[in-house]
């Protein structure tokens, strides 16, 4: 009799456990095209497929998980934790991510409104921001983070990911381990390209710039309080207002335009500075194209504008250099449709994009032209 009284017990708290297990793990599950919209407190939620969860004012999830081309839409409330695998799309336009928001394997976050505190993207996923606000994002191996609008305060791209940023501001950019940052427009506070990273800054203002460990930067930006160049990286700079100019260890700064205050080459680091109608006072010497010395250097860019700038230092183991060789063309950014590489889009793309023009590879064939 006690045995049976104990199995039924077991079986009573098996089966008030089983929903309570069954909601902790998830609280809602959506297949196929199956859609919710979440307006209460859920503790998690998982989709598969190609179902939509749009989470509103009032919705809470505290782990939210998107998976095999399914979609997350938030407008409202918050989220504590979401993670988008398998191509998913993740658009915020209001409420907020609180904790952490992980993209994997070409899936997309798109963030026009709201605040996430913590983004990272990896296997060439994308991420798009347009507004809101995000204190830090993480772009790794080969995803591409666009900033046209909104504030993030720390940006690190690792791994030949890249960064294109049209407007918003971004008070920490940062690029590592060969990627790339095409800045057309925005504000930011400080940005850096290392290990053999690349930066093409077309436009917008910052107030510091670094380039270090073989990277590469071309600079047409506003202004640039302080710029400085370390390790063996090559900056080339073509127009900006400048306070500081710094160049260490082996890198190369050669400067086609702009205006600078202040200009020191220190630890075997070359300066050129390419124009004409170089004049020297103060103290500074032009022997031939070799400007020895401190003092005030002055001369005229190819576009016919004068300058002048202060040499605070010239180190005997520097080289500080004029030379009236006219800059080379460079590309600020490969449009989408350069299919050659040229840099711009024209007949010659036209005619590569033509060349397979209703080639279809679907099997059966049948099914190219349904």
């Amino acid at each position: 009799m006690k045995r049976q009284s104990a199995h039924l017990f077991i079986v009573v708290m098996l089966a008030m456990l089983g929903p309570m297990a069954s909601q902790s793990w998830g609280d809602f599950i959506l297949w196929n095209d199956e859609s919710l919209t979440v307006n209460s407190f859920h503790s998690q939620g998982i989709l598969y497929d190609i179902s939509r969860a749009f989470i509103v004012t009032g919705g809470t999830v505290g782990d939210l998980r998107a998976h095999n081309s399914s979609t997350v839409d938030i407008s409202g409330g918050d989220v504590s934790g979401l993670n988008a695998y398998d191509s998913s799309t993740v658009n915020i336009r209001a409420g907020s991510v609180k904790e952490t928001l992980y993209a994997y394997d070409f899936s997309a976050v798109d963030i026009s409104g709201g605040s996430v505190n913590y983004l990272r993207a990896w296997n060439s996923s994308d991420v798009n921001v347009s507004g809101g606000s995000t204190t830090y994002i993480e772009p790794h191996n080969s995803s591409t983070v666009d900033i046209s609008g909104g504030d993030v305060t720390g940006l690190n791209a690792l791994d030949f990911s890249t960064v294109d940023m049209s407007g918003g501001s971004v008070y920490s950019l940062r690029a590592w381990n060969s990627s790339d940052m095409n800045v057309s427009g925005g504000s930011m506070t400080y940005i850096g390209a290392y290990n053999s990273s690349t930066a093409n800054i077309s436009g917008g203002s910052m107030a510091y710039f670094s380039a270090s460990d073989s990277s590469t930067a071309n600079i047409s930006a506003e202004s640039v309080n302080y710029l400085q160049a370390y390790n063996s990286s090559v900056v080339d700079i073509f127009s900006a207002y400048m306070n500081y100019l710094e160049a260490y260890h082996s890198s190369t700064v050669n400067i086609f335009g702009g205006s600078m205050a202040y200009l020191s080459a220190y630890d075997s680091s070359t300066v050129i500075l390419h124009g004409r109608n170089f004049r020297a006072a103060n103290g500074l010497v032009l022997d031939g194209e070799r400007v020895l010395g401190t003092g005030i250097l002055g001369g005229e860019w190819f576009d016919g504008t004068w300058w002048a700038v202060n040499i605070a230092y010239n180190e005997p183991t520097a080289t500080i250099l004029t030379t009236e060789s006219a800059p080379k063309p460079f590309c600020a950014k490969y449009p989408r449709m350069d299919f050659n590489g040229d840099c711009k889009v024209d007949f010659a793309d036209f005619a590569i994009m033509a060349s397979s023009w209703l080639e279809c590879n679907l099997v059966p064939q049948s099914a190219c032209w349904e």
